[in-house]
């Protein structure tokens, strides 16, 4: 008899903006990944931050 296993992906890819999943991710332990989803608000979002930088202070 055949037996089928379904994989188990422990890595997640999920929105910068929305923070809704985007994806999973075939690793070997457990990880989160940020990226940006399909909405055209989470697009814009990203599209506006592109070429900015953000200046950090020192404590």
């Amino acid at each position: 008899m055949y037996h089928s296993m379904k994989q188990i992906n422990m890595g997640v890819i999920i929105c910068r903006h929305c923070s809704s999943l985007v994806d999973t991710v075939d690793t070997n332990k457990i990880a989160v990944y940020y990226g940006v989803c399909d909405k055209p608000e989470c697009r814009q979002l990203h599209k506006a931050g592109e070429g900015s930088v953000r200046s950090v202070e020192a404590p």
